[in-house]
């Protein structure tokens, strides 16, 4: 038996066993099951399990908080005979009805888009961060093969991003992956948006954004979404003999044309205008908007609706190369992670000890689940702490208006992304919400008598 081969089963087991499972697919520390009836999954049974963090129900999923195992976890899960990644018929019926709440749906559909792709942010972000820290430090020309090749490795999903998008849009929606990826490929494309002299199509002139749709985020999830529903159209008017022939062909010339002359530039206003409210809210006053999202942050993600607001970060990223989202939301990592740490000082307990300080370096590198679920949210006070204390740290990255220059979740690796502007604000705001937290978790926010618990 494999080494996560006994927990896999367990949580199969009491998520209601393998013919109440939908489907599985996981993010960096969840599991994230789609059951066909939620009232037979054990919530109280799971979170007792050795190996469980925690478990949340929100976007109509139950999520089993892993940690930095998850994939390890999953592979297992998938030797069990679990379809992974959604591919199966109940999911076709089920996910795109979108039953429950509206915010349930909404974030649902996002983490289900946005998800997949964060290992390519965060790989590319990485790489782009060593670059910045070899030119800045260690005489690395910008102009040399070794950083122009990697800079194209790092920089590719940024450029190219609707690409990526496309992929799990198209999972998502259940439309044709190649088609999609075609679409995609064709709009990041400078053959037609930014085509000089500018193109016409049937003597209507083609626009679109001044830098083209290369880092671009709702134009091509709304398109993703319109294939889906000419595909489903097409397969059930067209004759099975020709099907398979005329329905990629019809599509890509009516989804097409429909993405650079309507999709793209009516989304493109609405992202503008997104990136444009977010913009002026932070204009009035950054110390109050770093306040209130860096307060809030980590509030938002126990309930999963932080992947509201982070297209809007890759939105201010792809207009102004700049994404201040990140920097006031960041310190709040090292809150959650400096709140662990606290309780892993101040207790005296073996297994609390243990637990906290291994949510500590997870924090650190920015991965702040196991910190929250696994101990600030079980003893409420350091959660409480780190709330507080991320409200100033947010207000101090705000007045020094810092920005991150590429995407990834905030922790130890990604400082060099916020060189430049507002550098030594950030990282005044991260020791403050690291050390804050730790100290004033230490000393209020644990009580000795969990240790008997």
């Amino acid at each position: 038996m494999g080494k996560y081969d006994e927990l896999a089963g367990a949580i199969v087991e009491k998520v209601g066993g393998k013919d109440n499972v939908l489907s599985l697919t996981h993010c960096a520390t969840r599991l994230r099951f789609r059951l066909k009836d939620s009232a037979k999954s054990d919530k109280a049974a799971l979170e007792k399990t050795k190996g469980v963090v925690a478990v949340v129900e929100q976007g109509g999923q139950t999520q089993v908080v892993i940690g930095n195992t998850v994939g390890d976890v999953y592979d297992a899960i998938g030797a069990l005979g679990i379809s992974l990644g959604g591919e199966v018929d109940e999911v076709n019926k089920e996910d795109l009805k979108m039953h429950g709440k509206l915010i349930d749906r909404v974030v649902d559909l996002v983490t289900s888009i946005f998800t997949p792709v964060l290992p390519g942010l965060i790989g590319g972000g990485m790489v782009k961060a060593l670059l910045m820290v070899a030119t800045q430090f260690f005489g690395l020309s910008s102009t040399s093969g070794e950083y122009i090749m990697l800079n194209t490795i790092g920089d590719a999903v940024y450029s190219s991003l609707p690409i990526a998008l496309a992929f799990t849009a198209a999972r998502r929606f259940k439309a044709n992956t190649v088609i999609s990826i075609m679409l995609a490929i064709a709009m990041c494309s400078s053959a037609v948006v930014g085509a000089d002299p500018q193109l016409t199509f049937f003597g209507f002139p083609v626009v679109g954004p001044a830098q083209g749709y290369g880092s671009t985020v709702i134009p091509i999830i709304v398109t993703i979404y319109f294939q889906s529903l000419v595909e489903k159209l097409l397969n059930k008017i067209l004759h099975p003999y020709v099907k398979n022939i005329l329905n990629p062909l019809f599509t890509l010339i009516v989804v097409g044309p429909c993405m650079f002359m309507i999709i793209g530039p009516v989304m493109s206003m609405l992202q503008n205008a997104l990136t444009g409210a977010y913009g002026w809210i932070y204009s009035l006053s950054p110390i109050v908007c770093g306040a209130v999202l860096g307060g809030i942050w980590q509030v938002l993600v126990v309930v999963g609706l932080h992947w509201g607001i982070v297209p809007i970060g890759q939105m201010n990223l792809s207009m102004y190369g700049r994404n201040t989202i990140n920097a006031v939301t960041g310190p709040s990592n090292w809150t959650q992670a400096g709140a662990a740490l606290g309780v892993a000082l101040r207790s005296k307990n073996p297994d609390v000890k243990e637990t906290a300080f291994s949510a500590f370096v997870t924090g650190f590198f920015s991965i702040t689940e196991p910190a929250i679920y696994g101990v600030n949210l079980k003893y409420k006070k350091p959660f409480y702490i780190a709330v507080g204390v991320a409200t100033v740290a947010g207000a101090i990255a705000g007045a020094s208006n810092a920005a991150a220059t590429a995407g990834g979740p905030v922790g130890i690796l990604s400082f060099p992304l916020f060189m430049g502007e507002g550098f030594m604000g950030f990282v005044i705001a991260m020791l403050v919400a690291l050390l804050g937290t730790a100290v004033l978790t230490y000393l209020f926010g644990y009580d000795p008598k969990f240790d008997e618990e």
